[in-house]
């Protein structure tokens, strides 16, 4: 049985290390610019700074994405140190609260969507959908990955993890059109339209895309999801040295949750795979009361200034709001909640660029209000009589006093001598973390007359000064350093340092004063942020056909949100208090073996651990020191390929994510899993345009794994139900058009 959970991981290590002559070619996990090939744009690794970058081209989205045509994380899963674990394959299903499936090198990404637009932060930390859904796949020009320590100038709002940024594709200068229609399993359904203008005579340029997608869930009642309707339209205007642009995208989405598993049942999934919510409105297990509803949009400005061809002065304010809700069981049989959300983000960016005494020059700044914060304000209860929901009264009452706003200032300078690259950057961090006042909810708020919006809800209710907090700030000051050396055209050694920054503890605003604490605002006051110090040391090998590219990275945490025993409360909370460590190898590899091939590869290895031990419920010390953090796999892998031959085309993936442990007390052990993906393709040009279909199946050979495990770093669970089943096989045909 050990033999043959490592037989993928030996394919992809052989693939890997034999791939060994290219200029630069990377798919999906890696990129090559394979000169035998040049109508073929695949993703290339970028390679102008020290830094560890990923580029992900839309061809290779095409070729390996998952079919959903929205998420943005399921584009980067084939990169190297990145687990992407969705509950569906179209990754399409919003995950209820923080977590949305992604870990980069051990690092969760927590406190809802991670990652920007444009560069620009559109959701604050939230757990909604944010910008996941927001933009369609055709609508994106490529998506770009920073690991390890992060110059200044692509911070977003938190970036331990790292930081994805998705580039827009905005209207293309030449006049056009395109449709998309895709059917498959569980009755997926997809359809998708844009229409470019093209730069008329004015220097105007429009496009508007549109699409919708469905999808019954592969397990369970429910929907999806039910409807996803999806708008953009985009305009630039060119006016000589002056460029203007603005877009706007709306996602609604509705959909069902998909139920999670205990270990007991993930252990068995012969029985237990498709297990979900219920078919009796008589308890908080119907599915039906196990949904959540969302609209989400943005509109985006882009405003460009060229003084000359190396001086350019750019100016990005952005407006975003997402609304909607979450619907899940309650505590008892007969109870179910109703989570409240409606978050506003709004800011604006700014970049000087030029360059000076032959080193390119960046200095920048970046506002962003988001209003709620993180924590739960809102939530109602609901209690089920005779198979409807009756409002019972408000489980959360608050309102948000002061915004929760950031304030970053950066500046970043390169310049290369000869064989020789040298770059750094400084970014200065202010967070100023809301104001809450909080009301009395519960019995408080309970009965028929309480069943009222939110607002009005909060006009009646009495203040409770106890659970309130008032705004605080703080700053951090990170810096960023980067060195290159090109021994040969072929090889290049580089590092790079630097410190990057987590969220603060929020969930700590709902935590009960207790013990010592007599006020929620002693727990606010405990807030910092998380701040990691790491540094990568890599090698870029390009020979004639291949590429590698091979990394070592190492970094400590310190003030990690964990949830951990207070002698001064006696209870469990979430604190700023834990130290990790994390150390590993990760490669990516390409081959061009020919006109007609290209192979690619992934290896990654991690080391995340606990520094010190912690104290969990009622004091008791958990030895964690040294050992592994939940939900990290030791070994994951991938092995690829693109084959084309006139007309035809196929891309296999195959994939390894190495056993891990679900909690900290190492009792709940998931074992490692592969799987295998194909697209076949079919491709005809006439002249009106060109027309494709395709034919891709994931999972093709319907293994059975845990994929998506939601927990945090240190997580006692004994039998929580965390464990979601991964998809089974899943066959969807395509039809595009492009004129």
């Amino acid at each position: 049985m050990h033999n043959h959970r490592l037989r993928p991981l030996a394919l992809a290590l052989l693939a890997a290390f034999t791939a060994a002559q290219a200029e630069e070619t990377l798919l999906g996990t890696v990129t090559v610019q394979a000169t035998r090939n040049p109508d073929v744009e695949l993703t290339r690794p970028d390679s102008s700074t020290p830094a560890t970058i990923y580029r992900v081209e839309r061809e290779t989205m095409r070729l390996f994405d998952s079919p959903g045509g929205s998420n943005p994380y399921t584009s980067v899963a084939e990169l190297p140190g990145v687990k992407i674990t969705t509950v569906d394959a179209y990754g399409l299903n919003n995950m209820q609260g923080g977590q949305k499936g992604m870990r980069v090198r051990g690092e969760v990404s927590t406190h809802g969507v991670s990652g920007t637009v444009e560069g620009l932060s559109l959701n604050g930390p939230g757990p909604g959908p944010g910008y996941l859904f927001l933009f369609d796949k055709e609508n994106i020009e490529r998506i770009e990955f920073a690991q390890g320590p992060i110059a200044a100038d692509r911070g977003g709002i938190f970036n331990s993890y790292g930081a994805l940024d998705s580039r827009l594709r905005w209207p293309d200068a030449q006049a056009g059109g395109e449709l998309n229609v895709s059917i498959g399993s569980s009755d997926f359904q997809r359809f998708q339209a844009r229409a470019d203008s093209g730069v008329l005579a004015s220097g105007t340029s429009l496009f508007v895309s549109t699409s919708s997608s469905s999808a019954d869930k592969w397990r369970g009642e429910g929907e999806g999801p039910a409807s996803r309707k999806n708008l953009a339209l985009g305009i630039r205007q060119e006016l000589g040295d002056l460029r203007l642009g603005l877009l706007y995208a709306q996602n609604d989405q509705a959909q069902h949750n998909y139920k999670a598993l205990t270990y007991t049942q993930a252990r068995d999934l012969d029985h237990y795979r498709k297990y979900d919510y219920g078919t009796s409105p008589a308890n908080a297990d119907y599915y039906d009361y196990n949904r959540q509803d969302f609209r989400n949009q943005a509109v985006i400005g882009d405003i460009r200034y060229r003084f000359s061809g190396d001086t350019s002065l750019t100016i990005k304010p952005f407006y975003a709001q997402e609304k909607g809700y979450y619907l899940y069981a309650g505590s008892a049989a007969n109870q179910a909640l109703k989570w409240l959300i409606d978050h506003e983000t709004y800011g604006v960016s700014s970049e000087f660029a030029t360059r000076l005494a032959d080193t390119d020059l960046k200095f920048g700044h970046s506002w962003t209000s988001t209003a709620p914060p993180g924590p739960p304000t809102a939530r109602q209860q609901f209690q089920i009589v005779n198979g409807k929901l009756v409002f019972q009264q408000w489980a959360l009452l608050s309102d948000l006093v002061d915004r929760h706003e950031f304030n970053v200032f950066y500046a970043s300078a390169q310049r290369r001598f000869d064989a020789l690259t040298l770059n750094g950057s400084l970014r200065q961090v202010r967070e100023t973390l809301p104001g809450i006042d909080a009301y009395k909810a519960g019995s408080a708020t309970a009965g028929a007359a309480w069943d009222v919006p939110l607002e009005i809800a909060i006009a009646k209710a009495s203040k409770d000064p106890v659970r309130s907090v008032s705004s605080r700030s703080f700053d951090k000051l990170l810096p960023q350093l980067g060195a290159s050396y090109a021994f040969s055209p072929a090889v290049e050694l580089r590092i790079n340092a630097g410190q990057t920054l987590g969220g603060p503890s929020f969930d700590a605003f709902n935590q009960a004063p207790a013990g010592g604490i007599m006020r929620s605002q002693q727990y606010w006051d405990q807030l910092r942020p998380e701040v990691a110090t790491g540094v990568d040391l890599g090698l870029r090998l390009r020979f004639d056909d291949v590429y590698l590219d091979p990394t070592l990275y190492y970094s400590r945490s310190r003030d990690k949100a964990i949830s951990v025993f207070s002698p001064t409360t006696n209870t469990v909370y979430s604190q700023n208090i834990g130290k990790t460590e994390a150390s590993g190898l990760q490669l990516a590899a390409g081959w061009t073996a020919s006109n007609h091939l290209q192979l690619l590869s992934a290896f990654s290895y991690s080391r995340s651990t606990f520094i010190d031990d912690v104290r969990t419920t009622g004091g008791a010390l958990l030895p964690v020191a040294g050992k592994q953090l939940p939900d990290v796999p030791r070994v994951m892998g991938n092995v690829g390929a693109v084959w084309r031959y006139g007309k035809f085309s196929a891309a296999p993936m195959l994939q390894y994510v190495g056993p891990r442990w679900a909690t900290s007390t190492y009792d709940q052990r998931v074992p490692g899993y592969w799987l295998a993906d194909l697209n076949l393709g079919y491709s005809e040009k006439a002249a009106w345009g060109r027309w494709t279909a395709a034919l891709g199946v994931m999972n093709l050979f319907d293994r059975q794994y845990i994929g998506q495990i939601s927990t945090s770093e240190v997580n006692t669970t004994a039998n929580g139900a965390i464990y979601y089943p991964g998809a089974p096989r899943t066959v969807v045909a395509s039809f595009g058009l492009k004129f």
